[in-house]
């Protein structure tokens, strides 16, 4: 991760919560997302129901 990123580590149900955004002016937002791992590992396959 770089810049102004969030970085969630370990396994568990996450959420990310933006402060209030004044868009009234604005074309484009943008967020990208990336889920999941280069080394897939037996201890992130969780149930979270």
């Amino acid at each position: 991760a770089h810049g102004d990123s969030l970085y969630f580590n370990g396994c568990q149900i996450r959420q990310a919560i933006t402060k209030p955004l004044d868009l009234t002016r604005a074309s484009k937002i943008m967020f990208v997302l990336q889920i999941g791992s280069i080394s897939q590992t037996e201890s992130c396959n969780t149930n979270l129901s």
